[in-house]
């Protein structure tokens, strides 16, 4: 019986792991229109690497350090923040995400992401030019 605990329980943690990882993987393998409830300015094409999201509007960029996690409450949040990591020192924005057909939600948890963007959404490049 407790042979049969431990195993449930590793399955569950590799379950919650992988959620994080296929969001990544998915958001690395384009690039993606960001809108957002606070910016008034025109989307910004955005683009993700294993450890980056870039944010493009015309000749300006900024980088950001980033990674998903997954909460003990089911949710997965994407964590921002300045400069090539996210650090302490850096003003760290965070967003529960969530995907709805093939775009992303994202819904500010921290004050910053409250402040800077509000509610967001991520398209699909391809998607977006479509409409």
């Amino acid at each position: 019986m407790i042979y049969l605990k431990i195993f449930v329980m590793l399955v569950l943690l590799v379950n919650l792991a992988g959620c994080g990882a296929s969001i990544s993987k998915d958001l690395e393998s384009q690039k993606w229109e960001f809108t957002a409830q606070q910016v008034k300015q025109p989307p910004s094409t955005v683009m993700f690497d294993g450890k980056h999201v870039t944010f493009i509007k015309g000749d300006n960029c900024q980088t950001y350090g980033y990674k998903i996690k997954k909460k003990p409450n089911g949710s997965t949040q994407l964590i921002m923040g300045k400069k090539s990591g996210v650090s302490h020192r850096a003003p760290i924005k965070t967003f529960e995400i969530q995907k709805s057909a093939r775009s992303y939600k994202l819904k500010p948890t921290n004050k910053f992401a409250k402040h800077y963007y509000g509610e967001a959404k991520l398209v699909p490049l391809k998607d977006a030019n479509s409409e």
